[in-house]
């Protein structure tokens, strides 16, 4: 079985974390070398990764954790100090799924870790190996039955645009970079409008029942954004990107 990992050489932090795991029936298995974590994850021997921010310096962590991403098919949650908040989006940006920020409940990480699992077995979420990025050369990529334009900002179908605002452009086309994957409110707030404020995550629910809408009007793909329930939203991985021009 793949072990839990936490990467901390903190031995009080991992005493209690490891408690509280303990008595859901989990067990964490402790390391203190980031090259360690790499060689298991390597060798595909990690369910999960509890990544304390302290272990090194931000753009080794940056490094390690986006290597680490493509090769761990579980949760990875980074576990830092309050005053590193403003840091998250940086994290975010790398596809980690949660940034928590000290101090925190023990109880409540051990649920967060849960639900992320619960999430992953659910959609069957697998990290593609090679995920497609935009190419700067193509001014166009389709999804299905919509082609995303970049010179124009654009959404169309059949030719038709479909009218997104500027902001749902940049919604949309977030989505469809993490498509497959399941992503908090927190997490489409950071990558879309780059800020975290108390109340927002109202925010994300009105544009993406807007981008819904609009996709309805005139698309096959009205379904392709699914809630996940008391987590956030996903979009469809079973279309194909395909660079047109």
């Amino acid at each position: 079985m793949q072990p839990l990992v936490l990467l901390s050489n903190k031995l009080p932090l991992f005493i209690e974390i490891n408690r509280s795991f303990n008595k859901q029936g989990w067990f964490l298995q402790n390391i203190t070398d980031p090259q360690e974590v790499e060689k298991l994850a390597e060798e595909e021997k990690i369910a999960g990764l509890l990544w304390d921010f302290t272990i090194t310096d931000l753009n080794s962590s940056i490094k390690i954790l986006k290597s680490l991403r493509n090769k761990i098919s579980g949760p990875i949650i980074v576990l830092a100090p309050a005053k590193e908040k403003k840091r998250r989006s940086l994290f975010y940006n790398i596809n980690i799924d949660s940034f928590i920020t000290k101090p925190f409940e023990y109880p409540e990480l051990v649920a967060k870790v849960k639900q992320l699992f619960w999430v992953y077995n659910k959609f069957s979420i697998r990290r593609e190996k090679h995920p497609i990025k935009r190419n700067s050369k193509k001014n166009t990529i389709k999804y299905n039955d919509i082609v995303i334009d970049f010179k124009h900002y654009r959404v169309t179908h059949n030719g038709y645009d479909i009218g997104l605002t500027p902001k749902e452009f940049s919604l949309f086309w977030y989505l469809i970079q993490h498509r497959g994957k399941v992503m908090s409110r927190d997490q489409l707030l950071e990558g879309v409008w780059g800020y975290d404020s108390i109340g927002s995550s109202r925010t994300v629910d009105i544009h993406i029942s807007h981008l819904r809408d609009k996709l309805a009007e005139r698309s096959q793909s009205q379904n392709c954004i699914k809630t996940v329930r008391g987590f956030g939203y996903v979009l469809d991985n079973k279309y194909p990107l395909v660079s047109e021009s």
